[in-house]
């Protein structure tokens, strides 16, 4: 992904690990150098956090929260606040069959606060 100054891309996933592979133009005044290192920085944290949310979404298939039975209703887009700007991902919802209130399993197992991840939630809460 092409991030002003900076190419960030995932160049290998394995099961507890990412590893990501960035470009940082450099060119123009130390100033703008500085700019293009930092946004490449928050760049490589908008990927990897990307990649981590993933790890917390389900694959779709039916499952249990209690007693109730909830099937997945689609993938559906979501924007996440993080420490490094904000991480759009797409994430599946489930509902049980009699409709009512939605569960997403992503932000149940992430810990996710009012679309804020666990780090910047905390970050925010020291403010």
């Amino acid at each position: 992904m092409r991030e002003g100054a900076a190419v960030v891309r995932v160049v290998k996933r394995s099961s507890e690990e990412v590893t990501v592979e960035v470009t940082v133009r450099l060119s123009g005044s130390l100033l703008e150098m500085e700019d293009a290192i930092q946004e490449a920085a928050n760049a490589v944290g908008r990927c990897a956090t990307g990649e981590a949310l993933k790890r917390f979404d389900a694959d779709g298939s039916p499952m249990r929260v209690g007693e109730t039975k909830l099937t997945a209703r689609g993938r559906d887009p979501k924007t996440y606040q993080t420490p490094y700007g904000e991480v759009p991902i797409e994430r599946y919802v489930c509902q049980s069959a009699r409709g009512g209130r939605i569960y997403c399993p992503l932000e149940q197992g992430a810990r996710i606060v009012r679309g804020a991840t666990p780090r910047f939630a905390s970050q925010l809460s020291h403010k």
